[in-house]
């Protein structure tokens, strides 16, 4: 399992609503060609906060996230290709509603650890409990200059409504609000939170990229 930072050989890029990054690599030096790669560093963080119909906290969690395969190869699909080349056969996968950004956050209740060969949840929340899939609510920008790291936040809550009773235990990033759709970019479980009818979870996922 890949850990949770990626070797960028380019910037971030965001455009048209879609967020794209590059991924590792090495340049060779030939015939006296010297190529000057401006290397870059990304790490990503998941923040877990769920609270009672007061408002009082109940359970906090944070961890670093894992980039899926999928996510990976569709980075560079959403930076390079055009039209069909964003899903041929054998140029790796690129799933979910591609002119998006991963900016839809989704919960569930599957404790499988992640893995880069995950492509959705274990077990996403259905639309019925009130905790369904949904774009971000809040998108923070910090544009970095010099030493310093550019930085995006993005939190969603979702309020529990069932008379059920919710054990979410793990979170992803999607580019799609469609339940069934990949198109996912990274996944992280997390210690179960236990939720009741009229609690609260907010999801932050934080990407880094500075030097």
């Amino acid at each position: 399992m890949k850990n949770s930072t990626i070797f960028l050989l380019t910037a971030l890029a965001v455009t048209t609503g879609a967020l794209g990054l590059t991924l590792t690599g090495t340049f060779d030096e030939t015939q006296n060609s010297h190529i000057n790669a401006a290397s870059a560093f990304m790490s990503g963080h998941l923040v877990v906060e769920a609270f009672d119909e007061s408002g009082n906290t109940i359970a906090y969690r944070q961890t670093d996230n894992e980039v899926v395969d999928d996510g990976e190869q569709c980075i560079l699909k959403m930076l390079f290709a055009a039209g069909a080349d964003r899903g041929r056969a054998g140029e790796g996968a690129c799933q979910g509603a591609l002119t998006e950004a991963w900016r839809h956050i989704a919960i569930g209740t599957g404790t499988t650890a992640a893995a880069d060969t995950q492509v959705l949840l274990v077990n996403e929340t259905s639309t019925t409990s009130g905790l369904q899939r949904g774009e971000a609510s809040t998108v923070t920008w910090t544009n970095g200059t010099g030493s310093t790291t550019s930085k995006v936040v993005m939190s969603k809550t979702f309020t529990a409504v069932s008379g059920n009773s919710h054990s979410i235990a793990e979170s992803g990033l999607f580019n799609s609000t469609t339940g069934d759709a990949n198109g996912m970019l990274a996944r992280q479980t997390f210690t179960p939170v236990a939720l009741s009818n009229g609690d609260s979870i907010t999801i932050t996922w934080t990407f880094t990229v500075g030097d």
